[in-house]
């Protein structure tokens, strides 16, 4: 693990307002916005459950996206500048970039407030404290794509998607404490409800892995065809929700079955997807520039046009505000064939 110390950058003015993150949205809470990061665009829309769509302009080619607890403020990760910038939501106000370095991809919070953020060209996970601007430095595998807390227990987990597998950290000690084999080119992961299960989509191996997080050993694979990239768990069900760019589909599985329960045509090359507590999911479609939303009920399909090259995406809950994202908030920069 290494230490240094990170250039603020704008980063103190928004510095109190970071709350550490939200849970995954349970059935029947309020939904106040959707929050889309066009990377094409280089833009973030806001799109309120009433009202008109909200437009703010982003730094270049916009990657992953999370939000502290209070939906105040959203963090978003540059590869290409390798920075991360800070969004205040209340005032729509968007911070200097904070320097990480190589390419930061895969970003959340931890329960402190502080940030995790994967870097993949220097195989790293960075934690940065944004009240002092020290970043702490811990290898990882090979090119992590993305970064899940499990606030709970104190563990985040990267997925290390040119090793093949995933990587557990313990927070308290900031070190690797185990790690799992999976598919192909894993991309994305999300955590069942109680922190037992990380469920991972691997890209070129067409294929959701099931890891047993307290062993750390994949326990099965589903196989869902296609490129499988994003992947959720509905809290109300458990089922795992997996977005398959090559087929332009949202694939549900059933994680205690192992099997495919059914899938949906959402739009083409569908990347990021996230569960509300209203019974429905949101996707990211790539290369359509719509966000879908799927009623999991009746898996009836409503489509919004977003900013070009809608990739990641989050939720804010509406009344007080708390936020919620799939578990996975990262893009594959020039690795949309799936490669």
């Amino acid at each position: 693990m290494r230490r240094r110390a990170a250039a603020l950058a704008g980063l103190c003015l928004l510095a109190a307002s970071l709350q550490a993150p939200g849970p995954s949205l349970a059935a029947g809470e309020d939904i106040g916005e959707i929050l889309v990061v066009s990377q094409g665009a280089a833009t973030l829309t806001r799109l309120p459950a009433d009202g008109s769509p909200r437009l703010l302009a982003l730094a270049r080619a916009p990657a992953g996206i999370a939000v502290d607890a209070a939906g105040r403020v959203a963090a978003v990760s540059h590869p290409e500048l390798g920075q991360v910038s800070l969004i205040d939501l209340g005032e729509d106000t968007v911070s200097d970039g904070l320097d990480i370095g190589g390419q930061p991809f895969g970003i959340a919070f931890t329960e402190e407030g502080r940030l995790l953020v994967t870097d993949w060209s220097r195989d790293l996970l960075v934690r940065l404290d944004p009240a002092t601007g020290e970043a702490e430095e811990l290898a990882v595998g090979t090119a992590p794509s993305a970064v899940v807390v499990d606030a709970a227990r104190g563990i985040a987990y990267t997925v290390d998607r040119e090793s093949d597998r995933v990587s557990r950290v313990d927070l308290a000690g900031f070190s690797v404490t185990g790690t799992a084999g999976v598919g192909r080119a894993p991309f994305a992961a999300a955590l069942s409800a109680d922190g037992a299960w990380l469920h991972v989509a691997n890209v070129q191996s067409g294929d959701v892995s099931i890891v047993d997080t307290a062993s750390m050993t994949e326990v099965a694979r589903v196989a869902i065809g296609g490129m499988p990239y994003g992947v959720a768990v509905d809290p109300a069900t458990g089922l795992v929700l997996v977005t398959d760019q090559e087929g332009g589909r949202l694939v549900m599985v059933d994680p205690q079955a192992r099997r495919v329960r059914g899938e949906v045509r959402v739009g083409d090359y569908p990347e990021a997807v996230a569960v509300t507590g209203d019974g429905r999911a949101h996707v990211a479609n790539w290369f359509s520039d719509t966000v879908a939303t799927v009623d999991l009920a009746t898996l009836k399909v409503e489509s919004t046009e977003v900013a070009a090259g809608p990739r990641m995406l989050a939720v804010l809950r509406g009344a007080a505000g708390r936020a919620a994202t799939n578990g996975w908030t990262a893009t594959d920069k020039g690795r949309g064939n799936g490669q």
